[in-house]
């Protein structure tokens, strides 16, 4: 049967739900803690038995375990939550094995039965071509431009190459080419961390520069005249860290809105990995919005009728240097907990 487990961050924990994807109420509505107790395979066309194609979308999945999350301090929230959203989750689909028996389910890794099923059970129901639909595409990493060996680990969704200076990220038809640049240092033994510089434009909101941010947000800062009529840039970590580690940044990145020029290069220190791509950065704008804003009375209301639509992105990489259990940006002064890194990779 086809189950969704979605794997979200919260807290400093990553928590593993599961929701059943079949609209048939006589099966176990979740797969319990089988997803991280048991070995998982990949399906291959070989594989015999029948997978059902899932029925309820995604976005209904995600919506009910939105609502079923509790926090993990045991507090009860106050009032209705003004908005919600996961950022950098990863959503797979898991097949749990069943076999029928006398019109009954039963459960094929225990034994047991399940539950009893309808003559009508596998009506409405469709299943996947195996040798069409479940067939591995391999995509060969090489640079679509010289044919250089791309270079990334292997969480990373962004590989670059050192002989062109360019960087791709996978898609369906292949590799699409990402605009980047860097803030270089001088200085031995850095840490360059990839950011998301995105451009957006904001529906039902009026946040259209970097001045009307700073009134937004009433933050302590001296505008410059050249800063007045300044474009605005949404800034986020391109990496994977725990929510409070993430919102600090998106915050103190967003205010601080580097200005340095951005060379178009690699250098020899290590590059940390880009292990959050832009579609799901720019689903930290509106809480981000929702962060730095003073009047919160007036803006918690409107987050669920803004619309934010991504106009241009970069993908930066910035300098830290290591002091101590620390990453220090010397430019925005941002410290980054090394374990927090560490935790990160795990998300």
């Amino acid at each position: 049967m086809a189950f969704f487990c979605k794997a979200n961050e919260l807290g400093h924990r990553v928590i593993d739900v599961s929701s059943l994807a079949l609209r048939r109420p006589m099966l176990p509505h979740s797969l319990g803690v089988r997803p991280q107790a048991l070995k998982l395979r990949l399906i291959t066309p070989e594989m015999k038995g029948t997978f059902f194609n899932p029925h309820v979308p995604l976005e209904t999945i995600i919506q009910n375990i939105g609502m079923q999350l509790h926090p993990l301090d045991g507090s009860v929230p106050i009032g209705p939550v003004a908005y919600k959203t996961f950022v950098g989750e990863t959503v797979s689909l898991i097949y749990s094995p069943i076999f029928i028996h006398h019109d009954m389910a039963h459960d094929a890794i225990l034994g047991k039965p399940l539950a009893s099923i309808p003559i009508d059970f596998a009506e409405g129901l469709l299943s996947f071509d195996q040798q069409k639909d479940w067939l591995i595409k391999f995509v060969s990493t090489l640079c679509p431009h010289c044919g250089w060996d791309l270079l990334g680990e292997r969480d990373s969704v962004v590989l670059f190459c050192r002989n062109c200076i360019s960087a791709w990220e996978a898609s369906q038809i292949g590799f699409e080419e990402l605009n980047f640049g860097i803030i270089s240092s001088k200085e031995d033994k850095v840490l360059y961390l990839p950011f998301w510089r995105m451009k957006v434009r904001i529906e039902g909101l009026k946040i259209r520069s970097y001045a009307d941010l700073i009134k937004v947000a009433n933050a302590p800062k001296v505008m410059k005249e050249e800063e007045e009529g300044s474009d605005l840039y949404f800034w986020s970590p391109a990496f994977k860290i725990p929510p409070e580690l993430f919102l600090r940044l998106t915050l103190g990145m967003t205010i601080s809105q580097p200005r340095e020029e951005f060379e178009r290069s690699l250098p020899r220190s290590s590059l940390y990995p880009v292990t959050l791509p832009v579609s799901e950065a720019v689903e930290s704008i509106k809480i981000t919005i929702a962060n730095f804003a003073i009047d919160k009375k007036m803006i918690f209301p409107k987050l669920n009728e803004i619309n934010i639509y991504l106009n241009e992105s970069l993908l930066v990489y910035l300098p830290f240097t290591s002091s101590g259990i620390d990453f220090i940006n010397p430019h925005t002064h941002l410290c980054i907990h090394k374990n927090y890194l560490k935790l990160g990779r795990n998300l």
